[in-house]
């Protein structure tokens, strides 16, 4: 067996340990926490999914039939992109080790999605509503933006989250790194 992990396929510690940080990260760990004083809400990354489409529920938790589809849901593509980070153990293929940017590649797009969600306005000024109601939408607008720094700055990363970056980070790398050392077909 040839001893380059990245031109054979076999028991890569240095490709499963991260793919195991990602797991425990997003899986059993709090990526994300809200601190109300006495109330702590914590997330998990399989819980992403309803904060992107319902931002508020930072600060008023996850309940409900509809969140838990979402969390499955989710957790399924979730479980799918570990599995993708796989795919060197088990193939030779060059592509396989574009699977390792998987992890990274969620974690970096749901980002991108919860951060412009949360810059948002709440309500659009289209001009429909004339002077008066641009106005009124000016004032709501800044009201619920004073709020939502108020929150912002009560949300953390909990440590799934930085475990599951840092992991997903160095999965990326060796994934990058062992597609360009592959020689192509």
């Amino acid at each position: 067996m040839d001893t380059d992990s990245a031109t054979s396929p076999g028991l890569d510690w240095a490709l499963l340990l991260p793919v195991i940080g990602v797991a425990c990260g997003w899986f059993l760990m709090a990526s994300l926490i809200t601190d109300l004083g006495a109330l702590q809400l914590q997330f998990r990354f399989y819980n992403v999914l309803t904060l992107m489409r319902s931002p508020g529920r930072i600060a008023t938790g996850i309940r409900g039939d509809e969140a838990a589809l979402e969390a499955w849901v989710f957790g399924a593509v979730c479980v799918a992109a570990v599995l993708v980070a796989l795919a060197p153990l088990v193939s030779e293929r060059r592509g396989a080790w574009l699977g390792c940017v998987a992890p990274f590649a969620l974690m970096a797009l749901c980002g991108l999605v919860l951060y412009h969600g949360l810059s948002q306005d709440l309500i659009t000024d289209d001009g429909s509503f004339g002077d008066s109601g641009s106005r009124v939408i000016h004032f709501a607008n800044s009201f619920v933006s004073r709020m939502g720094n108020a929150v912002a700055r009560r949300v953390h990363v909990g440590a799934g989250g930085y475990l599951s970056l840092v992991a997903s980070a160095l999965l990326a790398v060796k994934g990058l790194r062992g597609y360009q050392q592959v020689p192509r077909a």
